[in-house]
């Protein structure tokens, strides 16, 4: 579905095994100087891999400019070992200035810094389109990436026994032990990532959904917005247009006769909602008609879920105890109870 992503993705893990790759040589005392920093090379491009492949599965329309600037510190890199360490590996003279020793200090601990750092932002990409995805659409679980969460839990792992092994002599024992558990978990988080489905994306246009009501009247009267707010409730409740498992926001505005934008911004600043819980707050009342009524006695609850317009029995069972404080079970002989 994403093949830029999923290339970036593979050099992390290319650039990931060059790591413990040279770890491996390292510490068997295998290989020369030479391959050793061979596999070094490409070691500061391993995050910025990791970021571009996060950033386009996150928002795979979306134009990635300037990526290349985040592959500066490794070019830069490359250029001061082909300069100032590649002679020395061959005993070659070499007559170049002597650099400070800021420089040092910083080809020795950047990687770490950049680590930190990109690690951050692929965790606030995540979090963000795992946010919007419920301004679109109102069944997540298949594009919600979630896959992606575990993974870098995993990354994370790897990145805190690197820190400690090097702070930490007892760290230092076991890291190679840990190394391997963080690999398995690492391994196990991709291999069992389910398939990956395209997505609608959001763009907030400004002053949209999000914008504070003191701005209504530049985008939408509080009467269009009233009015509006009418159409939506009788054309999506009244046709009961929820009940289509696969509905979007796009889907919605399309029927309704609304643009996609204005249809958010009403939800959000007329209902108080986003499209997420707009959905599934009617598919809850729905099912909770259905779960009293005799015509559905017969149903089990994931047949319930799917009648009420819910594709995925986590969803509905979240969705339906977030709303009433109960599990469909537990309504059911409440509701028995009170007749």
């Amino acid at each position: 579905m994403n093949t830029q992503a999923n290339r970036w993705l593979g050099a992390f893990y290319f650039i990931l095994a060059c790591a413990f790759t040279q770890l491996f040589l390292e510490g068997f005392g295998i290989g020369g100087s030479f391959l050793i920093h061979l596999l070094e090379l490409p070691r500061w491009a391993m995050l910025p891999c990791l970021y571009m492949a996060v950033n386009h599965y996150a928002s795979p329309s979306l134009p990635k400019k300037d990526w290349l600037l985040h592959f500066v510190p490794f070019l830069l890199f490359l250029l001061f070992s082909l300069v100032y360490l590649m002679p020395n590996l061959f005993n070659e003279q070499n007559y170049l200035p002597i650099l400070p020793p800021w420089i040092g200090f910083i080809v020795r601990y950047f990687f770490f810094g950049q680590t930190v750092y990109y690690w951050i932002v692929c965790f606030s990409l995540l979090r963000r389109h795992q946010k919007n995805l419920k301004m679109v659409a109102s069944f997540t679980e298949k594009i919600d990436l979630e896959w992606l969460k575990y993974l870098l839990i995993s990354v994370l792992f790897l990145m805190l026994i690197r820190i400690l092994s090097i702070s930490n002599i007892h760290v230092t024992y076991y890291s190679p032990i840990l190394y391997f558990l963080g690999i398995i978990l690492l391994a196990y988080s991709t291999l069992t990532q389910k398939s990956i489905y395209a997505t609608e994306t959001y763009h907030p246009a400004e002053k949209d959904g999000i914008a504070p009501k003191k701005v209504l009247n530049e985008r939408l009267t509080l009467e269009q917005v009233e009015a509006l707010n009418d159409i939506v409730m009788r054309k999506t409740a009244g046709e009961k247009l929820y009940l289509d498992p696969s509905l979007t926001l796009s889907v919605l505005s399309d029927k309704i006769g609304i643009s996609t934008h204005e249809l958010s911004y009403v939800l959000n600043n007329g209902l108080g909602k986003n499209f997420y819980q707009f959905i599934n707050e009617l598919r809850t009342e729905e099912a909770k008609s259905l779960l009293l009524s005799e015509d559905t006695k017969h149903l089990d609850m994931f047949g319930v879920a799917i009648r009420a317009g819910f594709n995925s029995k986590t969803t509905f069972y979240t969705t339906f105890k977030k709303a009433t404080n109960l599990t469909p079970k537990e309504y059911i002989k409440a509701n028995s109870a009170a007749t």
